[in-house]
């Protein structure tokens, strides 16, 4: 099977680059993901939520927080502030698709 980062290669692209160990410096998740979209060519932003899409489909519920982790070998670990990987991520979408 291939690595997680392979299958979903704009998502694991953007959780290195965004949220890295010292993202909290950079603001809240709103305030990254303004400073995201600003960055990003709504091409990029379409491809990430295509990614986003379907790792929430392949990895339903609880099943995200272990890929997320494993796979994509993330800084940070969104379980840790009380919210579920599935949770975080269909807020970053949400958080991306802002127009």
């Amino acid at each position: 099977m291939a690595a997680l980062s392979a299958l979903y290669p704009h998502l694991a692209g953007f959780v290195q680059a965004w949220f890295h160990q010292d993202c909290d410096l950079d603001g809240d998740d709103a305030a990254i993901m303004a400073e995201a979209r600003r960055a990003m060519s709504a091409a990029e932003r379409a491809a990430l939520a295509a990614d986003l899409r379907r790792f929430l489909a392949d990895h339903p519920g609880s099943l995200a927080d272990a890929a997320f982790l494993r796979h994509l070998e993330p800084d940070i670990d969104p379980s840790a502030n009380g919210q579920s990987t599935a949770a975080w991520l269909r807020e970053i979408l949400r958080l991306l698709e802002v127009p």
